[in-house]
């Protein structure tokens, strides 16, 4: 089956984000916001290998309204369907609760492959992807920097392991975690008014056969006991001359 699924998070465009004092959690409406950049990538390896194979793009992110943005993006860059799993249920799901989610929609979708970006830059624990694989029982690999070749049963892949690079054939379905190595092509006029044009699916926990206790901050066992803001206040001093520094150097060596 040539169906990519591409998943994309909407990120906090700036570190400066509100915790909510009860839940621990991240105040996403706090914050500016942008399309997570790896998950960009991911989206772009699905470009280049329907270009190769033909096929479709379905784009699904899981968040609030405000998610429609990073989905409308992903249209504008040529995706073919868009689905925004949106509900009061998911606010708080850790990454368990999140890749069940995603993976209750890729079973409703179909899929033949799934791409995730290596990892969001807000949470930075790189778990969901592998998660949603592990999920659905498919094979999955991290950290691509090249897809090399699709075949009716299997891609070949080049995969960053640190010190080398490794070229592996994973059978399909599979799950790939794509690395920043992926140029993302700028959007074009064209891209916009077709995006303008396709609307955006919206499912919420029964769309996808999952219940309001499935998922969310009460089903998730990941707890946040405490967060606290890192004080950043700084004992700066003016020095005159270069003797004036060395004993301030020498101070702090004593200390």
């Amino acid at each position: 089956m040539n169906r990519y699924i591409v998943f994309l998070k909407q990120v906090p465009r700036s570190t400066k984000v509100d915790i909510d004092p009860v839940t621990k959690t991240l105040k996403r409406a706090s914050a500016m916001t942008r399309t997570n950049p790896d998950d960009l990538c991911a989206l772009q390896a699905a470009l280049d290998m329907r270009a190769a194979t033909g096929g479709e793009i379905v784009a699904v992110s899981m968040g609030p309204d405000r998610a429609e943005d990073t989905l409308c993006e992903a249209l504008q860059l040529g995706a073919d369907r868009a689905v925004l799993l949106s509900s009061p249920a998911f606010a708080g799901s850790d990454t368990l609760c999140t890749s069940m989610a995603l993976a209750a929609a890729a079973r409703k979708i179909g899929y033949g492959m799934l791409l995730f970006g290596r990892m969001a830059v807000d949470g930075d624990t790189a778990q969901v992807g592998p998660e949603v694989a592990g999920q659905l029982g498919i094979p999955q690999l991290t950290h691509i920097i090249s897809i090399d070749n699709v075949g009716g049963e299997n891609v070949t892949v080049t995969k960053d392991n640190g010190e080398t690079v490794q070229q592996l054939r994973v059978s399909l379905p599979c799950a790939l975690m794509v690395s920043k190595e992926f140029a993302v092509s700028p959007p074009t006029l064209a891209g916009w008014r077709r995006a303008m044009k396709q609307p955006i699916e919206r499912w919420n926990e029964s769309d996808i056969g999952l219940s309001a206790a499935e998922v969310g901050l009460n089903a998730s066992p990941t707890k946040v006991v405490s967060t606290a803001v890192v004080n950043n206040a700084k004992d700066t001093r003016w020095v005159s001359s270069g003797e004036e520094f060395a004993r301030a150097v020498m101070n702090c060596a004593e200390k």
